[in-house]
């Protein structure tokens, strides 16, 4: 029997997420076990059981894997980083792919009805909820770091109020998913790049407003 590579594992992983996405999406959280899941995916259970603790583990792994590979979270990485020139266009490009047509198709899919289920108590446990907060103030933490990177590249106001203006991202973003949910003809992503430059002007504006004499 041949022996198994790393990248055979990783491949294996990676059916195993993409599995799990389409049945959390079929079935949601509760109705998807991981008996189900390895089924579907083709693998044991003990395979499964060698990638991940437990169904909130898989979960939360699949979160992060969709981050990084359908929200360019390596934008937000780069832009935190000191040998970045241009911490805030990386910023924007993170914005910006969050608003293209794949990404609208994704935030109306039966999988964020899901997860948004589970963050309002609907579904899942405490404990799941609370990992998934903590996910959130860790990506939190990143916009944190890429706007002080910023401000040191001299890209915006030294006196921005940043945890104020991480959180404003957020909400925004929050705004704007919730606009895609209930909307059918959203225009935001036709015009994403306009709305993000307006959102940092308005950011520098309110900034300067909050310290004039």
């Amino acid at each position: 029997m041949p022996k198994r590579t790393h990248e055979d594992s990783l491949e294996t992983k990676r059916n195993i997420l993409s599995s799990a996405k389409r049945l959390f999406s079929i079935r949601g959280y509760e109705r998807t076990s991981l008996s189900d899941i390895a089924k579907y995916s083709g693998v044991t259970r003990g395979a499964i059981y060698w990638h991940f603790e437990s169904k909130e583990d898989l979960l939360i792994e699949l979160l992060d894997s969709l981050s990084r590979e359908q929200f360019a979270e390596k934008d937000l990485v780069d832009a935190c980083s000191e040998s970045e020139p241009d911490p805030l266009g990386k910023i924007k490009s993170f914005l910006f792919t969050a608003m293209q047509k794949e990404s609208v198709k994704f935030f109306t899919s039966t999988f964020v009805t899901m997860i948004i289920a589970i963050i309002n108590g609907k579904s899942g446990n405490q404990e799941l909820r609370q990992r998934m907060l903590e996910q959130r103030q860790l990506h939190n933490q990143k916009i944190v770091q890429a706007l002080k990177n910023a401000i040191n590249k001299g890209q915006l106001p030294k006196n921005l109020l940043v945890e104020t203006v991480a959180e404003h991202i957020s909400m925004f973003m929050t705004g704007y998913i919730h606009s895609c949910r209930v909307e059918s003809n959203n225009s935001i992503s036709a015009n994403s790049k306009a709305f993000i430059e307006l959102e940092f002007e308005t950011i520098k504006k309110i900034t300067s407003d909050l310290y004039l004499d």
